[in-house]
């Protein structure tokens, strides 16, 4: 038994009317997704930050931090290193990075009179215009002083 499908008249236009209809649904799907989807602007990044995971009260610690620069063009940006165990700023000043570049930085930690125990020592950039992702901006590692 053959059927024989008549698309004339309302047929063909309720075709071409859910036609239509399904094709601006997916192309609004589409658009709406690459709005919610945001986009993520390079800027400034803490590599590595560096120190003895033991030392001796009294004695300075060398405290080594390098930056980055993830962007094509240059950037300024301020460096913090403190210890919030103590409240005490170990560093602060500001970097200017060429393109794609890194820098090493070295602070040193005076140690006297603190107590034996372990401290927080945290190097933080903060944000060049238009950064978005600023996760990578905060480092922080533990020292422990012993006598």
């Amino acid at each position: 038994m053959r059927m024989k499908c008549d698309m004339t008249g309302w047929g063909m236009l309720l075709v071409l009317f859910i036609g239509t209809f399904l094709s601006f649904g997916t192309s609004n799907g589409l658009a709406d997704e690459k709005k919610k989807t945001a986009q993520v602007v390079p800027g400034v990044i803490i590599v590595s930050l560096d120190a003895p995971l033991r030392a001796t009260i009294g004695r300075k610690v060398h405290i080594e931090i390098v930056i980055g620069n993830e962007r094509a063009s240059k950037a300024t940006t301020i460096l913090t290193v403190t210890c919030p165990t103590t409240k005490q700023q170990i560093g602060r000043e500001a970097e200017t990075l060429e393109s794609l570049a890194s820098q090493k930085i070295v602070y040193t930690w005076n140690t006297d009179g603190l107590k034996e125990g372990t401290y927080v020592i945290r190097a933080e950039l903060e944000k060049v215009p238009d950064e978005t992702n600023i996760d990578d901006n905060v480092r922080e590692i533990e020292v422990l002083l012993q006598r």
